[in-house]
């Protein structure tokens, strides 16, 4: 693929520098125009272009992964074609990249590659509930600023439960290194295979080199499909607690693993903090994207479609200060309705595993909003699951303990200021979802909650915060 000469407009950006290369493409450092602000711009290389079938998905494929909304996830901020080019325009990450950490000083100490590891394990749940696989999982699209991990370029992902793993040119979409057995054949795979190939991400931090590194591709997708992972305690300072954990992840049966990518982050945390993970596993995917075996399980209760409505809004007033509702009656009703699943036997009581509904999320986002303004950690704390995470592009805690510390923290130094919460925005399902803007003194930005069914009740998995 021909480089781009620096100056040139493409998209409404300016090419400043070329920044990365790859088998899909160049990536370029570049201007937006429109905002004046750094963008990365990726040019798909013109053999995958010319493709009318690649053509066709890329579009596709380009407007879910904009959809996903995740502090670990690089934002999509545009997807076309100009010129016969296709392009994709996404936020500019200054920092490097996992790939270029590991060659320039080799593997990463436990606990820094157990934070890296987790950070995409979340991403990576978050593109699984939209139904994408990444399908190419490898150190190169680990960007690091600082501590804090971006999964990049969904330029590789396809439709989750594509017949196919090939090209039309013959060429695997993916890294072979890092690619789960099931890929190596026909036929559709699920969530499960970045769950292996993010296994041998966590391998290759450990201990500087990926799990099967052999001379050819062949024998290392014949080592993929065959031979037993190696053991990272081998390597000085990794504890054997590690070889468990990626035992499970680089399983050859994907019903062997780890059911969602989640689960293997919390087994990974676990492991560099040497303690055991008691949890109840499950997986987040849906749709084509879910394990088979899930599938079948849900046939019964299939996930309720959001309806349309209008979104609530609330201003909260410190403790001690009356609260204002701007919400019609029929909102509140709706807000405060306990949807209910039907079991065998035909009791009216949440099933296991049971989705949760567009009126459980809201109530449950508004709750929380609740007892964040009255800074009652004790009240918090009966809304969240047992693992669950916040996180915010410059902090993350993991587990509800870490969580509500943080919490508690802010409320001891006086940091909640008249906080106020707007354009609540919900949606049910395996795993729910709700998206509001919030404003605390002059702080403002966007706050998510990912909830889903735990122990029969609806409870929040995670708290997202994107200051604006």
């Amino acid at each position: 693929m021909t480089d781009v000469l620096e100056g040139a407009h493409i998209a409404g950006c300016r090419i400043e520098s070329v920044a990365g290369r790859g088998g899909m493409g160049i990536v370029y450092r570049a201007t937006q125009l429109s905002l004046g602000r750094p963008v990365a711009l990726k040019l798909i290389a013109p053999e995958h272009a010319a493709d009318a079938n690649f053509r066709e998905r890329f579009q596709r494929e380009s407007r879910m992964a904009a959809a996903i909304d995740h502090p670990n996830v690089i934002p999509v901020y545009e997807a076309g074609e100009e010129d016969g080019r296709l392009y994709l325009v996404m936020r500019w990450v200054a920092g490097t990249d996992l790939h270029r950490e590991l060659r320039a000083g080799g593997r990463l100490h436990p606990d820094r590659a157990a934070l890296i590891v987790t950070q995409v394990a979340g991403a990576l749940d978050a593109a699984h509930t939209a139904g994408l696989i990444h399908r190419d999982v490898k150190p190169g699209n680990v960007l690091l600023s600082g501590d804090h991990a971006y999964l990049a370029d969904f330029g590789l992902t396809r439709l989750a439960g594509s017949d196919t793993q090939m090209t039309t040119g013959g060429h695997f979409l993916g890294t072979v290194d890092y690619m789960a057995p099931e890929q190596f054949h026909p036929g559709p795979n699920d969530g499960r295979a970045d769950v292996y190939a993010l296994g041998c991400v966590l391998f290759a931090t450990l201990t500087g080199a990926p799990p099967f590194p052999r001379e050819t591709v062949p024998a290392t997708m014949l080592a993929h499909l065959h031979d037993p992972p190696p053991r990272a305690s081998d390597t000085p300072g990794v504890s054997r607690d590690f070889d468990r954990v990626l035992a499970r992840a680089l399983a050859k049966a994907p019903e062997d693993r780890y059911p969602s990518a989640g689960d293997f982050g919390r087994a990974v945390l676990a492991a560099s903090e040497g303690r055991s993970v008691t949890e109840e596993e499950r997986s987040v995917a849906r749709g084509a994207a879910a394990p088979p075996t899930r599938r079948r399980e849900w046939a019964a209760a299939p996930e309720p479609e959001p309806e349309p409505q209008a979104a609530p809004v609330k201003t909260y007033r410190g403790r001690g200060r009356p609260r204002w509702l701007f919400l019609g009656a029929a909102s509140v009703l709706a807000a405060g309705a306990l949807a209910l699943a039907v079991v065998p036997g035909g009791a009216d009581v949440p099933a296991p595993g049971a989705p949760v509904t567009q009126s459980e999320v809201e109530r449950l986002a508004n709750s929380f909003a609740d007892a964040y303004a009255d800074e009652d950690a004790a009240r918090i704390s009966r809304l969240l699951t047992s693992d669950a995470q916040r996180v915010s592009p410059t902090d993350r805690q993991d587990g509800k303990a870490a969580v509500l510390a943080a919490y508690r923290a802010q409320f001891a130094a006086g940091q909640i200021k008249n906080f106020d919460l707007s354009e609540l925005q919900a949606s049910g399902g395996s795993a729910g979802r709700a998206t509001a803007h919030y404003k605390t003194g002059a702080t403002t930005g966007t706050m998510t909650w990912n909830v889903i069914r735990d122990h029969g009740k609806p409870r929040i998995s995670q708290i997202a915060l994107v200051p604006d």
